[in-house]
């Protein structure tokens, strides 16, 4: 390595001058020659590739139509097949010599109903219910942009659809407007025979759009004023175009079934066999061809100053790659000699500037590392006497309460001291390691402690019964895994029960497991709070009543799986108002198979 850095430091500077020409001379020949072959390409290919991009967003202007005509289908079928419009103008017709009130309610009622059919479609701009001699009779609705459709409009669409069967049919026809310079504006048209169930027309359902219904789906054949679009309807009229139309070319694109050029433009075009319309749309290659010409004059551009920048960068490359080398070989030179807060300047954003953060940070994580070696060792000191110093407050207290329940011994206050005596003794139970397993005989000793204290402050009618079959009372069972369960029954079982608390507590082997239920006639709970105790997946932790999350329970639940994994578990099986039965299922350890939790 220093061998070459020193015969980099040797190059002359005709050498550089000599191999700066030559890479940039090459450099240029190779960008004109792509270019020119990119060009070419681009030339021989342009109208294959474009012609199926241009298909492709066809394609997908087209389905973007049949998405909003298959809307307006439904919008229209709503009101044909809605049985109460249908039962409205069957009245207006057969009550024509009725008082006006009741033709004008009947009215206002289809008027209501089509309105909150209108409020989903803002693009349209007239809808009107004919009856079947042209007029408007039953409903009639038309915004500023257009007027009302006469006579002769109501003529042309009735022969557009005079040969269906109920059938939408589309048109475009220009339609009187107040606010078109012209007097027209080019409408869409959509009307279709109201028929009923038994085939009877009983009127014309009319709705208008404007011409931007189409164009805001044809927008990406159209982008910057460029393309063509024109839009046929079943029967190959032409329903929307954004160019002039000429009748020869018309002709020409209504018949078009394939790719084809003319006049300079491709046109591509697409049939909708959901609603048979025809898309054809025309993009102009003069615009491509320029385009291309373009992209080669770029491409020599960008050689050009690709050449002066490559000069600039073969001169700078050489100065600077030998800064960073000579500052990387100081500092494994310091760090060897002990010096672990050497570092090296980054200068460049290259590989070497790589090289070098990686020993700034080598060289910060050796320092570190010995720190924390001889930090280490202190923690430790001072944990051990945080340890020791944490043990001896929970020993104290045991201690005080031997006392206590002595003196009140001796004064015969006996009932007081057997209370200090389970007090004492759960205390000093709490005090044994977690890990260290326990008996069921000592569990249960435990609760029989717990549950006495509960009576004697608490509890003034409470019947309790404790059964422990003898095979398992020397089985090994996990530390205060009854407490938290019995605990919960006080808590909330019992919590609005003033006499006739019953708590039977069991405990057996069967099938090779161990199972011990806790059984009460408290309230009961839900399948809701049953899912929360067990922790059903999406189930939140139950709360307390004043709030706080309820941990006793769930932390049984959770420390079963931890330590034993399945098949071992808690079931609940509860009815409001009638109890709980909580059930743990756990392995049979017996004294040759005693271990201590990892």
């Amino acid at each position: 390595m220093l061998s070459w850095i020193r015969n980099v430091i040797m190059i002359n500077r005709s050498f550089r001058v000599k191999l700066i020409l030559s890479l940039s001379i090459i450099i240029l020949l190779a960008f004109c020659l792509t270019g020119y072959l990119t060009y070419r390409y681009n030339l021989t290919l342009f109208e294959e590739e474009i012609s199926k991009q241009f298909t492709s967003t066809n394609e997908e202007a087209l389905a973007k139509l049949d998405l909003k005509v298959q809307e307006v289908v439904r919008i229209s079928q709503t009101i044909v097949f809605n049985p109460s419009i249908e039962k409205l103008i069957s009245r207006i017709n057969l009550n024509e010599s009725s008082d006006a009130f009741d033709r004008y309610y009947d009215k206002k009622q289809i008027e209501d109903q089509i309105y909150q059919l209108k409020s989903d479609a803002p693009y349209i701009t007239g809808m009107y219910l004919y009856d079947l001699n042209g007029n408007p009779s039953y409903f009639s609705y038309t915004t500023s942009a257009i007027n009302a459709p006469d006579e002769n409009v109501f003529k042309v669409i009735r022969s557009k659809i005079s040969d269906t069967s109920g059938d939408l049919v589309w048109i475009s026809v220009p339609i009187a407007s107040s606010i078109e310079p012209s007097g027209y504006r080019n409408t869409i048209i959509v009307a279709r025979f109201m028929k009923n169930s038994s085939l009877t027309t009983y009127g014309v359902l009319v709705m208008a759009f404007d011409e931007s219904f189409f164009s805001g789906s044809l927008k990406e054949l159209t982008k910057a004023g460029q393309g063509q679009v024109y839009l046929f309807n079943k029967n190959r009229e032409l329903l929307f175009t954004n160019s002039p139309v000429y009748f020869d070319q018309l002709s020409v694109l209504q018949n078009m079934n394939q790719t084809q050029l003319m006049e300079h433009h491709l046109y591509v075009q697409g049939e909708s066999e959901v609603t048979n319309f025809k898309l054809v749309s025309g993009t102009s290659l003069t615009e491509i061809q320029s385009r291309s010409r373009d992209l080669f004059k770029m491409i020599v551009y960008s050689g050009l100053v690709s050449i002066l920048l490559a000069s600039v960068l073969i001169v700078l490359s050489t100065g600077n790659l030998l800064r960073p080398l000579k500052d990387l070989m100081l500092g494994l030179r310091k760090v060897r000699s002990g010096d672990f807060d050497a570092r090296i300047e980054i200068r460049t954003h290259d590989e070497l500037a790589y090289m070098g953060e990686s020993f700034n940070a080598m060289a910060e994580q050796v320092g570190r590392l010995i720190k924390e070696v001889y930090l280490t060792q202190l923690s430790e000191k001072e944990a051990e006497l945080k340890a020791l110093q944490a043990q001896l407050n929970p020993h104290f207290l045991h201690n005080m309460f031997n006392e206590i329940y002595w003196k009140l011994y001796l004064q015969d206050e006996t009932e007081t001291a057997a209370l200090i005596a389970a007090i004492s003794e759960m205390l000093k139970y709490s005090l044994m390691p977690v890990r260290t397993l326990t008996t069921v005989k000592e569990e249960f000793q435990q609760i029989r402690n717990y549950l006495k204290i509960q009576k004697e402050l608490f509890e003034t009618d409470l019947e309790t019964i404790i059964q422990v079959d003898e095979d398992v009372m020397d089985v090994q069972v996990m530390r205060s895994l009854l407490q938290p369960l019995v605990e919960n029954v006080f808590m909330h079982a019992f919590r609005n029960m003033v006499s006739h608390k019953v708590l039977i507590i069991k405990a057996s082997s069967r099938d090779d497991f161990l199972e011990i239920d806790v059984t009460d006639n408290g309230c009961g709970m839900d399948e809701k709070a049953i899912s929360q105790i067990l922790g059903v997946q999406g189930t939140s932790l139950p709360h307390r009543t004043d709030g706080r999350e309820s941990l006793g329970v769930r932390s049984v639940v959770r420390r079963i799986e931890l330590v034993y994994g399945s098949p071992f578990r808690m079931e609940i099986a509860s009815v409001v108002g009638s109890g709980t039965n909580m059930r743990l299922i756990l392995p049979l350890l017996t004294n040759d198979e005693r271990r201590t939790l990892e």
